[in-house]
């Protein structure tokens, strides 16, 4: 499938002209809307569980029920929020339905644009970008999560908390927590790194 599709046949590239098409029964609608998202789906699933098997069926399901209920699904403001939101729902009932371990649940502390979101928007634009994903692995799955879906994701603090099923005031708490422990993990392992070198 070409990846140009919309723009080559006037649809245009906005979510809302995707959705539409698709919802026509639009086959290429469909198979590009998957080809964009799925890699966005497959990491953000490994944030609720581990297991690849759950994370693989539950985004292979989501994909038949969207196009086997296609007409009936309403009008989406952005098509990738629509599919987290969706997938997080899924894989936490196959979860709890088959009573396996998924999110950690705790208490954190307030958000704002702090010198730690700072540091981890500039740590993963640049060369050491494998430092950041170590470290992001080291934090608990729920701040796991909301760092993915801030900052890799790219959603507010809002999208964050209706996709977590948290109000906002947690969700701020889940970042801004992460952020602080993000912060201390890449200041040791940047010390550690300063000290290898000389050795």
């Amino acid at each position: 499938m070409r990846n140009d599709f919309f723009s080559d046949t006037g649809h245009g590239k906005d979510d809302q002209s995707i959705w539409q098409a698709f919802r026509n029964g639009d086959r290429l609608a469909f198979e590009f809307m998957y080809q964009k998202n799925i890699h966005h789906l497959i990491s953000y699933g490994f944030k609720i569980t581990s297991d690849r098997h759950v994370v693989q069926d539950c985004v292979q399901d989501l994909f038949m029920e969207l196009w086997d209920s296609r007409e009936r699904l309403t009008n989406v403001h952005s098509i990738r929020y629509y599919l987290l939101k969706s997938l997080r729902y899924k894989i936490l009932k196959y979860l709890k339905a088959n009573s396996m371990e998924g999110l950690e649940y705790a208490e954190y502390e307030p958000d704002g644009d702090t010198a730690e979101a700072r540091l981890l928007r500039e740590e993963s634009g640049t060369q050491q970008s494998g430092r950041l994903l170590a470290a992001i692995a080291q934090l608990p799955k729920r701040q796991k999560e909301a760092i993915h879906l801030r900052y890799f994701e790219e959603l507010s603090n809002e999208e964050v908390a209706r996709i977590m099923g948290v109000n906002y005031q947690s969700a701020c708490k889940f970042i801004y927590t992460a952020l602080k422990n993000l912060r201390d993990v890449l200041v040791l392992l940047m010390v550690f790194s300063f000290f290898d070198n000389l050795l």
